[in-house]
């Protein structure tokens, strides 16, 4: 039976959720539409490229939601939480960034989650505020995030999602934040409640809801946090259906992993053939991850080219051939923003071209750097479904895909943010070792 079900504004942070319910021992799938039961699919003449949906523990969605304006992002989340909500589940989950970057007209968190809650019967909405196993945690309401530097910064002052070229991180007081978004009654359950334990949380909880309080937020400092909520949530989700908000940590929260170091975990590894990493994201630690890779034949392209048939040809053409000969390669957007390209436009005219390349030849991996360069390229891709292959970096595990290509069926692949992965993961996905090898 299906305890949890998922909808993901991006790809990255889709993963991760789907990594997360996998660690903790669920059958789990993640798809790129919404995904019909295998009933359904032999009726209409399609066959099935997984388990049976009522099969699965955990399944999810993975859109690009997180790139849309409001419009464009009510008319894919409308039909698709239709088609997600299911009598034998209480527990949705709208996964959005752990770093809550969203704006009133791009990635509007509060209007996606008005239309999820209201498809699938969800009265009240439960915003898990921090993800503390990548640095980020909710303090008082307000959100705080790790950087490349190992510093950790008030959201608002963060190096990085500060300066975010869409979506820029003004307010570290999410309620505040989610506020100009449409939800302007935003309460918040702070530390010292959910320190008192499971039976005063849920007293809570319920004292809020039977007040008319429709969205919570929970403040996330550490692990133990996410344990005393999960237990709290259980409850209320016996009687109700929920819709949590929030990172991968919603998963955590729910479905905590008691792995030990005695327990088999699935290794990392990737196909014969060559690596092919794109790097969308201009985030700091993007570049030094790129400056770092040593095992890659290495473009820069200029985001210009990416949008100029001619010298996109040209480049494709360069790349198939470095590939051909067996040769790991890393194709980076240069830094050059003396441009006018929309950033969706620039991330589309990337999924093209990446589409392009892995469509033509057999990968051993696919690396993709940057959350909207991600979403529209797997989209891209030809791919029905996602499932965990292995952990491998915090944020970044390893996911396989399932396509009726035989080109594309069985890749490896690694989706990551921008801020993401140590200082050597590009090398470190060249040096996994051939499976079967």
């Amino acid at each position: 039976m299906t305890k949890f079900i998922f909808c993901a504004d991006d790809f990255t942070g889709a993963s991760d959720t789907l990594a997360t319910v996998a660690r903790s021992g669920l059958s789990a799938r993640l798809y790129l539409s919404a995904p019909q039961s295998e009933a359904t699919e032999n009726e209409t003449g399609h066959g099935s490229l997984g388990p049976d949906l009522g099969s699965l523990d955990a399944f999810g969605v993975a859109t690009s939601l997180r790139a849309l304006g409001v419009e464009d992002g009510v008319a894919t989340i409308s039909p698709l939480a239709e088609h997600l909500k299911s009598p034998a589940c209480n527990l949705y989950h709208f996964k959005v960034c752990s770093t809550f970057d969203s704006s009133p007209t791009t990635g509007n968190i509060a209007t996606i989650a008005d239309r999820y809650a209201k498809a699938v019967g969800a009265p009240w909405k439960a915003i898990i505020g921090g993800q503390p196993s990548l640095k980020r945690v909710c303090l008082l309401g307000n959100l705080f995030a790790g950087a490349g530097d190992g510093k950790i910064y008030r959201i608002d002052r963060h190096p990085v999602m500060a300066m975010h070229p869409v979506t820029p991180m003004d307010e570290a007081d999410l309620c505040r934040h989610l506020a100009k978004q449409g939800w302007g009654n935003v309460g918040l359950i702070d530390f010292t409640i959910i320190r008192k334990g499971r039976a005063t949380l849920v007293n809570e909880i319920r004292r809020r809801i039977a007040s008319g309080e429709t969205e919570t937020l929970f403040d996330v400092t550490e692990a133990t946090d996410l344990l005393t909520i999960g237990e709290a949530l259980g409850e209320i989700t016996a009687d109700m259906p929920v819709l949590c908000v929030g990172a991968s940590s919603v998963a955590q929260a729910m479905f905590p992993s008691f792995e030990t170091a005695n327990d088999p975990k699935p290794k990392p590894s990737r196909r014969d053939g060559p690596v092919f990493a794109f790097a969308g994201s201009r985030s700091s630690l993007t570049s030094d991850q790129v400056a770092h890779a040593k095992a890659y034949e290495k473009r820069s392209v200029r985001p210009t080219d990416l949008l100029d048939p001619t010298a996109t040809e040209k480049l494709r053409d360069e790349c198939l051939s470095v590939l051909a000969s067996n040769k790991n390669l890393l194709v980076a957007l240069s830094d050059d923003r003396d441009h006018d390209i929309a950033s969706h436009d620039l991330a589309r005219a990337s999924a093209d071209f990446i589409s392009h390349i892995s469509n033509e030849i057999a990968l051993g991996f696919l690396l993709i750097a940057g959350g909207d360069t991600s979403s529209l390229a797997v989209q891209k891709l030809g791919i029905e479904s996602l499932s965990f292959a292995a952990d491998f970096d915090a944020g970044a595990p390893i996911i396989r895909a399932h396509s009726t290509s035989t080109i594309l069926d069985g890749m490896p692949m690694l989706l990551k943010g921008g801020q993401m992965g140590k200082p050597t993961l590009f090398d470190n996905i060249a040096a996994l070792p051939v499976k079967g090898a």
